[in-house]
């Protein structure tokens, strides 16, 4: 079982990702601290969660480290790449990277 379901830290965190895959192998802890998204300007938040929350249930319910699972982590850090970029052109009209902007 996870040393660690709950975390003291908010949901989506680089903290709560660490906390939630303590004694799990690198990559990993890695792909999951790869999938938050507390760093994304409010609106572009909506088109990472989704990936983090997926992992999220992975990593819970698979509690044995393997290449199959590292692999299933990687293919959804690769989808939420390709999701917020699709919303930062959407709500931008062009690619590019994004200003900060008051949300």
């Amino acid at each position: 079982m996870l040393a660690s379901m709950t975390s003291r830290h908010e949901y989506g965190t680089p903290e709560y990702a660490d906390d939630l895959t303590i004694d799990r192998h690198p990559a990993v802890r890695d792909a999951l601290s790869w999938l938050t998204y507390s760093h994304l300007p409010l609106r572009l938040q909506g088109f990472s969660r989704p990936f983090f929350e997926a992992a999220h249930r992975l990593v819970v319910a698979v509690e044995n480290d393997s290449p199959e699972l590292t692999t299933a982590l990687n293919k959804l850090v690769e989808a939420k790449d390709a999701a917020v970029r699709a919303g930062i052109k959407s709500q931008m009209g062009r690619a590019g990277s994004i200003t900060p902007a008051k949300d």
